[in-house]
């Protein structure tokens, strides 16, 4: 049996993360599907070697087979890897509420997270984003120091309705002023009238500048040192060849 090939099966089983008996009949499995593949590939002229590696790329990334044969968890709580579940806690994070360095999900919490609902320091979200750094919600409301979405708040604010001191938009709100045009539509106008309170409440509490900048640079440290973490462990674990496949 070729190396690469078992080298491939422990990769592969790696992210499928099944439990014992279960990991032995699907490995099983996979081994007898890739040695009549390579096989047949020997049949039709091919050296070993070459229909080995042709049975493999024929079959798929181990990351990708393996995710496909792990099973869904309700909670699945890592302290490496991609943790998936409906609750999913790790440093990358994929379900229905999803919290890690990465995350994505419907409502996803993080270092920079994607979904329909999140809270990042870097956030792209369908309906509301909160992002310390840079947030984006194309089909609702952005907030944070950058902002761009339909409904956008803070110091930097880009969008329909736009409320903050450098805003950008057809209905915007700075500090002082107002620039909301009289004749605009009843929704705007509610929808603007609430991101005005809104954005009162949040600059009244808002910490000093220096704050803010100390508390990103902590979030950031700590989680590129965990997501590094992660990567090496992985590294040391399943080995280099995984960036090969």
């Amino acid at each position: 049996m070729s190396r690469i090939l078992e080298k491939y099966l422990d990769h592969v089983m790696v992210y499928a993360d099944r439990d014992e008996r279960d990991s032995a009949e699907i490995r099983a499995e996979l081994k007898d599907h890739l040695l009549k593949k390579t096989a047949d590939l020997e049949s039709e002229g091919l050296s070993h070697e070459d229909a080995v590696f042709e049975a493999i790329e024929d079959h798929g990334r181990p990351k990708t087979v393996g995710y496909g044969l792990r099973k869904r968890r309700w909670i699945d709580v890592r302290t490496q890897g991609t943790a998936r579940g409906f609750v999913a806690i790790g440093p990358r994070a994929v379900g229905t509420f999803a919290i890690g360095g990465l995350a994505v999900g419907v409502f996803s919490f993080g270092i920079a997270a994607i979904g329909v609902v999140s809270f990042s320091v870097v956030g792209i979200a369908l309906l509301y984003c909160y992002g310390m750094t840079l947030a984006i919600a194309p089909a609702g409301l952005a907030t944070g120091t950058a902002a761009v979405g339909l409904m956008a708040a803070g110091h930097w604010p880009c969008g329909l309705v736009a409320v903050g001191p450098h805003a950008l938009g057809p209905y915007v709100q700075y500090p002082h002023a107002s620039h909301m045009p009289g004749q605009a539509p009843y929704a705007i106008a509610y929808a603007y009238a609430l991101m005005h309170e809104y954005l009162m409440l949040w600059g009244g509490r808002a910490a000093p500048h220096a704050l803010h900048k100390l508390i990103f640079g902590i979030v950031m440290a700590v989680g590129s040192a965990l997501c590094w973490r992660a990567f090496r462990s992985d590294q040391r674990r399943i080995g280099y060849t995984l960036l090969r496949f």
